[in-house]
């Protein structure tokens, strides 16, 4: 050694730590993760627990009704509504239904029932004229059964417009948009303006010639195509807190 200075590695002696100091203190991290993962869950099951208990049941019973195969026209109605706004729901069912079979209108006009809710759908030339956008005056009997309908529940409506592919191009409808978001508006302005019904409870859609049904192949799917659908929601469609109309 010749009175030169010996040098050691730390994991001779025991000291200085380096990486194996490190690894043994790896564990800590681990333990604090899990640690910050368990209070993230008891504070989420917390949170659930502070749930409306009765909104919690009414959304659990339908769910239930889903699952069971076993779904009802009422659906969860806006602003808690109870049985009884259920059951007006499956009699406005039943009526329309009745109605349409006593006026000849089977294949013109049907219902359906989706998960929005039930659906009135209007198809081919029933309210409307090939590209126009007025009322045809043999329309108003339906629509005016309909609208004494809507005033007996509070669910929200959507009126929505579709159009078949063929092409339209003048100053009042430069494209099928304009034409099927303007029919949708003249039925809730006569909904609204002739029978009275609050226009807080209407949304007016226009899907142009894009949601078809059927291939437009021919004359009588892009009549069936050519169709205004009255949707009578099962919850309020919106995004967020659910409201109901003033």
């Amino acid at each position: 050694m010749h009175g030169g200075i010996i040098l050691r590695r730390g994991n001779e002696t025991g000291r200085g730590g380096g990486h194996d100091a490190a690894g043994s203190m790896r564990w800590l991290l681990t333990y604090a993760d899990l640690i910050t993962l368990l209070m993230a869950f008891f504070i989420v099951m917390y949170a659930m627990s502070r749930l409306d208990a009765a909104r919690y049941a009414s959304v659990a019973e339908a769910l239930g009704r889903v699952l069971r195969g076993g779904v009802s026209l009422g659906g969860v109605l806006p602003g808690g509504q109870g049985a009884e706004a259920q059951d007006e729901m499956q009699e406005v069912a039943r009526n329309l239904q009745e109605y349409i079979r006593s006026h000849g209108l089977e294949g013109k006009v049907t219902l359906i029932l989706t998960p929005e809710g039930l659906n009135v759908s209007f198809t081919g030339s029933v309210l409307f004229d090939l590209g126009k956008a007025d009322l045809r005056p043999d329309a108003l009997p339906i629509l005016e059964e309909v609208a004494g309908y809507l005033s007996r529940i509070p669910n929200f409506v959507g009126v929505a417009g579709s159009t078949d592919d063929l092409k339209i191009s003048t100053p009042q409808f430069p494209s099928n948009w304009e034409l099927s978001v303007v029919r949708a508006t003249t039925v809730i302005r006569f909904l609204t303006e002739e029978y009275g019904l609050d226009p807080h409870r209407f949304i007016a859609l226009g899907y142009g010639e894009y949601h078809p049904l059927y291939p437009n192949t021919s004359e009588e799917n892009r009549a069936r195509n050519r169709r205004v659908d009255i949707i009578i929601y099962r919850q309020p469609p919106f995004l967020g807190t659910p409201r109901t109309a003033p």
